[in-house]
C-alpha cells in the first residue's frame, strides 16, 4: 500500500532529523542559545565525506569516520573562537553571532567546494522487500544509526561524569559553577560530541541523495522545527517530534506535490504550538537525560 510505504519513508526521514537535531538541542539546553550554524556543521561533515571518498578515493567507511572526527574537532574550535569570548552576553547575542558563523562557514565551503551538485561514491543500494513495503540498505543504515545515536546520547547524559556536568549546567549554570563545575572543560566535551553528531548527520544526509553547497539552509529550517516542537526538556521528545514531522511530510506526498513537504512540517509545528505552546515535552517534563 502507498500509505505504508510513505510511513516507511517518513520513519527514514525522522531518523535523519533525530540525529541532526540532537546536537542542536543539546547546545540549546546546555549552552542556552540557538546555534543557527549547526546546519553548516552538518554540511562540513557531508562534504568532508564526499571529498575523501569521491575525490581522494578513500573507502567510504573510512571517509565517513574521518568526516565525523573532523567535525568533532571543528565544532569546539568554532565555539572557542566565536562563542566563548561572548558567552556572558544574552542568548540573543549568541544566536545572532551564530548566524554570522553560518555565513562564514558557508562561504568557506563554497570556496573549497564550488557550487553544484555532488554525490557520494557509494554505488547503488540494494532493496529489501518486506510484504507491503520496501526499504533500501542506505535507508536501513540511517534508521539503525539514529537508534544508536539516541542510545549513545542518553547513556552519555545519564551514565558519565560529562553528562552529569552538562545536566548540572542545564539546570543552573551559576549554581554549577559555584559548586566547582569546570565549565570550560565540559563545554569542550559538549561541542566535541555535538560536532560528532553533526558529522554523522552529514554522512547520513549524503546517503539520502545529492548534496549541494546550499543544503544547510533547508536543513536548518527542519532542525529548528523539530527542536521547537520537541521543547527543551527531554531528548526523547526530539525523537517524537522528528517522527511526527517525518511521517507527516512523507504522507503528505500522497495528496500534494513533494515540493511542499517542508511546508507541511512548518504547518504541523504551528498547529501543535497553538494548542501546546511549550512544545511536546510540556512544562513538567524531566530535564535532559533524567
Amino acid at each position: 500500500m502507498d500509505e505504508v510505504q510513505a510511513i516507511v519513508f517518513g520513519l527514514v526521514t525522522a531518523s535523519y532529523l533525530t540525529v541532526a537535531t540532537l546536537g542542536f538541542a543539546l547546545v540549546w539546553r546546555v549552552e542556552g542559545f540557538l546555534n543557527i550554524a549547526h546546519a553548516e556543521l552538518i554540511a562540513i561533515g557531508a562534504f568532508i565525506a564526499y571529498a575523501l571518498s569521491a575525490r581522494a578515493g578513500w573507502p567510504f567507511p573510512l571517509a565517513a569516520v574521518a568526516a565525523i572526527a573532523g567535525v568533532a574537532v571543528a565544532a569546539p574550535l568554532i565555539a572557542r573562537l566565536a562563542y566563548w569570548p561572548i558567552r556572558q552576553t544574552t542568548p540573543a547575542v549568541l544566536m545572532i553571532t551564530s548566524v554570522g558563523v553560518l555565513f562564514v562557514v558557508h562561504g568557506l565551503i563554497e570556496t573549497l567546494i564550488k557550487p553544484g551538485t555532488y554525490n557520494f561514491d557509494v554505488g547503488q543500494p540494494s532493496t529489501i522487500d518486506v510484504e507491503a513495503f520496501r526499504i533500501n540498505t542506505f535507508e536501513l543504515v540511517i534508521v539503525l544509526v539514529a537508534l544508536a545515536a539516541v542510545c549513545v546520547t542518553y547513556s552519555l547524559l545519564r551514565r558519565t561524569k560529562a553528562g552529569l556536568l552538562w545536566r548540572a549546567r542545564a539546570a543552573d549554570e551559576s549554581l554549577a559553577r559555584g559548586r566547582g563545575v569546570n565549565v570550560a572543560g565540559s563545554s569542550i566535551l559538549l561541542w566535541m560530541f555535538v560536532g560528532a553528531l553533526a558529522g554523522v548527520s552529514g554522512v547520513l544526509l549524503g546517503l539520502q541523495g545529492p548534496l549541494n553547497t546550499d543544503i544547510a539552509f533547508s536543513q536548518l529550517l527542519l532542525i529548528l522545527s523539530v527542536a521547537i516542537l520537541a521543547g527543551r526538556e527531554n531528548i526523547f521528545f526530539v525523537v517524537m517530534a522528528a517522527v511526527l514531522l517525518g511521517v507527516a511530510m512523507d504522507l503528505s506526498t500522497l495528496v500534494i506535490p513533494g515540493g511542499y513537504r517542508d511546508a507541511i512540517a512548518f504547518a504541523v509545528v504551528l498547529v501543535v504550538l497553538i494548542f501546546r505552546p511549550q512544545g511536546l515535552s510540556g512544562a513538567g517534563a524531566a530535564r535532559y537525560g533524567q
